[in-house]
């Protein structure tokens, strides 16, 4: 990446810097060193080649690392890789295609085995492979082969092995993973950064199969080990014994999974949890509590949340009628009723604090009840009596409860639609619409890397990994295509604004608010730090260096 562009990108996160939280001095450790937190439910997998979801990649950055990762401003860091390669290091070619990465001298697995280029080699291709079918393969399909290996599985066996082995990444030596791209993609280094490319043990996935993710099989190479899983429950993390890194101080981490955000505030105040998200629409009255307004950290989020219709099912495959929708919701309303004032409307995706967000763009599907009637009309249904069912799913919780009744209020009152709501058991929920069933589900996407490249190609366009919508726009695909290879960062992010403005005029989702992190912890907790990037639980690049005070 330009230097240029890792300027602009630290200058944009010190909005969140002003926030964060350091260590507070002179304070002892306590006896017990335990964390106690929230993953809200039982994560669907922990495989980090397979990992999509929030609660996912918290487990998984406990317990694995990456050859690199985030600084709390967001840039990049070394962690496995000895530097964070560029021109100047040798590590990227000057045309941009092939990087180098060597590997630091002692990095172990949690049972003592070294780690090694083969390792990274082998899971790249794994993530990879269209036999795991993994969401976020998509991200990498500027590597090459990539893309031709993933799309293999009608192919026989003898056709995907010379596939695979076309593909771009190789360990050159034991301490050397070189990677080849089919072209220059500006936000590569980012993506190495992600879990997806974590390495993982062959001869441990080889001998253990689907179980290789339960304990105590699950190794890997970060400051974290997997003890316990108790199904539907609790995971316990245990300090790895065997890290080649700064030790962690915690001892323990219990990641319990309650699914809703109300009892997590109970166990919270019963002293169960150190940390809890503060439940949707009490943030004011939380911080007019004299005890708890105390414990309260507030931050932003580079998030957006929103309505995501699947556009392949009807009635939601016709243009006006999502118009229609997207018209008749008031995003004022819902951030004033719903969360209490708290949050600013959405009309657009590419959250605040993000190169790339545009306050101006969606606007022309403001609240308008008049407006809705009409493209209500042109889609087709001035008789309302002959609109189909439309059906909402969500995850059945106390704060998206909240959202499917003001959604169910505000087409019914508005428009005259009654819309069946349909919650369902978290885990349920997510194998839903990660296999394509849902109709109209409420969803967030938080940055995996602060650049709007996460926020568009890998949720909109054709075929993609995390494109929940079912979404195909030819002139979008083309138009990101010659994003990702576009080294101007000006030009870049100028494509990308153009892709963006057809996404809101397809509507294919209804931004609905872009959410501020309100998250509760014990005085005892030191050392937390927060980003715009934090997944389910606050801090969870970090938690390594969280420690329990007297």
């Amino acid at each position: 990446m330009k230097k240029k562009t890792l300027i602009y990108l630290s200058s944009v996160c010190l909005i969140v810097l002003v926030l964060l939280l350091g260590a507070c001095g002179g304070q002892a450790p306590a006896s017990e060193q335990i964390l106690r937190v929230n993953i809200s439910g039982e994560p669907a997998t922990i495989d980090p080649n397979l990992a999509s979801v929030a609660n996912q990649r918290t487990v998984i950055m406990q317990v694995f690392d990456g050859l690199l990762g985030f600084n709390q401003d967001l840039t990049l860091k070394a962690v496995v890789a000895r530097e964070v390669p560029s021109v100047g290091n040798n590590g990227i070619s000057a045309d941009g295609k092939t990087y180098t990465f060597k590997l630091r001298d002692g990095v172990t697995w949690s049972d003592g085995e070294e780690v090694t280029a083969s390792d990274v080699e082998y899971s790249i291709k794994r993530m990879l492979s269209p036999e795991l079918a993994a969401k976020y393969a998509s991200f990498y399909f500027d590597i090459a082969g990539a893309k031709e290996y993933n799309g293999a599985a009608d192919q026989d066996e003898a056709a995907r092995a010379n596939l695979r082995d076309a593909v771009g990444v190789e360990a050159i030596d034991e301490q050397t993973i070189q990677i080849t791209l089919v072209q220059p993609r500006p936000t590569f280094l980012q993506l190495m950064a992600l879990w997806p490319t974590y390495p993982v043990r062959e001869d441990i996935i080889t001998q253990h199969g689907a179980s290789w993710t339960e304990p105590p099989n699950y190794i890997g190479n970060g400051p974290f080990v997997l003890s316990e899983w108790l199904h539907q429950d609790h995971i316990t993390l245990k300090a790895n014994p065997n890290y080649w890194g700064s030790k962690p101080k915690l001892t323990e981490i219990q990641l319990k999974m309650i699914t809703d955000v109300n009892a997590e505030l109970a166990a919270y105040r019963n002293d169960e949890l150190e940390m809890s998200n503060v439940p949707p629409g009490t943030e004011k009255a939380t911080m007019a509590d004299p005890i708890l307004s105390q414990e309260i950290v507030r931050y932003p989020e580079l998030r957006t949340y929103a309505f995501f219709f699947n556009v392949s099912k009807p009635p939601f495959d016709n243009l006006k009628l999502r118009q229609a929708l997207a018209t008749a919701i008031d995003r004022v309303s819902f951030v004033d009723k719903v969360r209490d004032g708290v949050g600013e409307p959405a009309y657009s995706w590419v959250p605040p604090g993000m190169p790339g967000y545009d306050s101006k763009l969606g606007k022309e599907y403001e609240f308008n009840l008049d407006k809705a009637k009409q493209l209500l009309a042109e889609a087709g249904y001035a008789d309302i009596s002959t609109l189909p069912e439309l059906k909402f799913q969500y995850a059945d919780a106390s704060g998206n409860r909240l959202i499917a009744e003001f959604l169910q209020g505000q087409l019914k009152d508005g428009l005259g639609i009654d819309i069946a709501l349909e919650p369902m058991e978290p885990k349920s929920f997510v194998q839903l619409f990660l296999g394509g069933g849902h109709n109209l589900i409420w969803i967030s996407w938080g940055a995996d890397y602060p650049d709007p490249d996460n926020f568009l190609p890998e949720l909109f366009g054709t075929g993609a990994g995390n494109n929940l919508t079912m979404y195909s726009n030819q002139q979008f695909d083309d138009i990101v295509e010659q994003a990702k290879a576009e080294l101007n960062n000006n030009k870049r992010l100028q494509l990308l604004a153009d892709a963006q403005r057809m996404v809101m005029e397809d509507v294919p989702i209804i931004p609905m608010y872009y959410r501020e992190r309100f998250v509760l912890y014990k005085p005892s907790v030191k050392g937390l730090k927060t980003t715009g990037m934090d997944g389910r639980v606050a801090g969870d690049m970090f938690l390594r260096e969280i420690y329990i005070g007297q």
